[in-house]
C-alpha cells in the first residue's frame, strides 16, 4: 500500500463519522466526493425521517448504457464507536491501527480507488457507488428511499473485509461472501397496573410484566429451529423496581438469525402475531432491525464465478463463505430480490469493534486489482 494511500486513509479514519453524528458523516461523504471531484460522477442524497442521521449518498457514472445493467460499489461511512478520541492511530511495518480502519474505511478507500483506476482505463460505464450512513445501526425504515435505490441495482459489489484473520494473510488467497444470514430484532416492552406484592393475594389480582415476558420469551426461544439455521437470543430483559413490586414495566431484546426467506417470513409472522397471556398486560412489539437473508441464488452463482475468472487471471484463488453477520447487501436485497451480489471485496483486518481494530496493509493493493478485473468482467461477459 503506497504511503499517499496511507496518510489519505488516516485523514479518513480521523472522521469521527459515529452514525448519530450526522455532520461527522457528512463530513465523511465530503471526503468521498473531494475524492473524486475530478471523475465524471453524478451525486445525489437521500435524507432520513432520523434527523440525527445523514442522508444517503449515491453516485451515477455520467457515462451510461440503457442497454447494459448496472454495477453498484456500496460502503458505509459509519463506525461503531460513539467516542474515538482515546483510540491510538498507528502504524507499523504491515498494519495501520485505528478505529474503522478495517470496518470499513479502508473498504471504502479500495472503492474510491478503483473508480479511479476504471477512469483511467475508460471503464468507468454503468457503475453507481452507494455509501450508507448507519449500517452499524441498521435503521433502514428510516429511509423511505431505500427501496427506489435497491432498484436502480443489478450487481452489487459490497465492500465489507474478512475482519478474523490473525496472521498476515496470503494474498494470493481470498474468500468472498456469497451467502449471509438474516437478521431480525425486536424490543417486546410490556405494561401492566403493577401492585404490592405482599398485600395482593389472589390469581385475578396479580399482574407483573415480568412473569408475562417470562412465558413469551420460552415461547419465543422455542420458534428456533437449527436444522434450518434459525437461531434466537434473548439479549436483554429489563424491569421491575423492588422485590415486593409487582412489576408494572418490563422489556425484553431479541435477536433472531435466520438462513432462508422461508423462515425468516416464519419466524417474523410469529413474533408480530404475540399477544399475552395475562390480559390485564399490553405488549408493544417494535421491530428494530430487519435484514433479509441472502441465499445462494443462481444470480449470485454467475457473479461468484466472474470474482473467480478474475481471480485467476490475477493469480489470486478465489473460494465463497457464508457468513452470520447483516450486511447492507441484506437490506438492500430484501427490497429487491433479483439484484445479483457478493461482499468481502474489501482488504482485510482484525479487531472489528475493538481498540485494537487493524488493518493488513498487504491486502489494500490486490482489492483494487480484483475489483477492476471484476467490473470490466461483468461489463464485457
Amino acid at each position: 500500500m503506497k504511503k499517499v494511500l496511507i496518510e489519505k486513509l488516516i485523514e479518513f479514519i480521523k472522521i469521527d463519522s459515529y452514525a448519530f453524528k450526522r455532520n461527522e458523516v457528512i463530513r465523511a461523504q465530503e471526503f468521498v466526493k473531494e475524492y473524486l471531484k475530478y471523475i465524471p460522477i453524478t451525486w445525489e442524497s437521500y435524507e432520513s425521517t432520523n434527523k440525527d442521521l445523514a442522508p444517503i449518498l449515491f453516485g451515477k457514472s455520467k457515462n451510461w448504457d440503457t442497454n447494459s445493467k448496472s454495477i453498484t460499489l456500496t460502503g458505509h461511512l459509519d463506525i461503531v464507536y460513539p467516542d474515538i478520541s482515546d483510540f491510538d492511530i498507528k502504524l507499523s511495518e504491515d498494519k495501520l491501527f485505528g478505529p474503522g480502519t478495517a470496518d470499513m474505511k479502508a473498504g471504502v478507500l479500495v472503492i474510491l480507488e478503483a473508480v479511479k483506476e476504471l477512469h483511467k482505463k475508460k471503464l468507468l460505464k454503468n457503475i453507481n457507488l452507494l455509501f450508507t450512513s448507519e449500517e452499524e445501526h441498521f435503521l433502514t425504515s428510516t429511509y423511505p428511499d431505500f427501496e427506489t435505490i435497491s432498484e436502480r441495482i443489478d450487481n452489487l459489489l459490497v465492500y465489507e473485509g474478512e475482519g478474523s484473520i490473525d496472521k498476515i494473510p496470503d494474498i494470493k488467497q481470498k474468500l468472498l461472501v456469497t451467502k449471509r444470514k438474516g437478521i431480525l430484532a425486536y424490543s417486546i416492552k410490556a405494561t401492566g397496573p403493577g401492585g404490592h406484592s405482599g398485600v395482593l393475594s389472589n390469581r385475578d389480582q396479580r399482574h407483573s410484566t415480568i412473569h408475562e415476558l417470562i412465558s413469551q420469551a420460552q415461547d419465543i426461544l422455542n420458534f428456533s429451529d437449527y436444522e434450518k439455521g434459525t437461531t434466537i437470543n434473548i439479549g436483554k430483559f429489563n424491569g421491575g423496581q423492588a422485590l415486593n413490586i409487582l412489576a408494572p414495566e418490563a422489556e425484553i431484546v431479541v435477536d433472531l438469525r435466520i438462513e432462508t426467506r422461508e423462515e425468516y417470513n416464519r419466524v417474523k409472522k410469529a413474533i408480530e402475531k404475540i399477544k399475552p397471556y395475562d390480559k390485564k398486560i399490553q405488549l408493544e412489539i417494535i421491530n428494530k432491525v430487519n435484514g433479509y437473508p441472502v441465499e445462494e441464488t443462481e444470480q449470485n452463482k454467475k457473479l461468484f464465478g466472474l470474482a473467480k475468472k478474475a481471480g485467476m487471471e490475477l493469480g489470486i484463488e478465489i473460494g465463497a463463505v457464508h457468513k452470520g453477520g447483516a450486511s447492507d447487501m441484506n437490506r438492500l436485497t430484501a427490497f429487491n430480490p433479483n439484484i445479483a451480489c457478493i461482499d468481502y471485496l474489501g482488504p482485510i483486518g482484525n479487531g472489528e469493534h475493538t481498540k485494537n481494530e487493524f488493518l493488513y496493509l498487504n491486502t489494500f493493493d490486490p482489492s483494487v486489482d480484483l475489483s477492476i478485473k471484476l467490473i470490466e468482467n461483468i461489463l464485457y461477459n
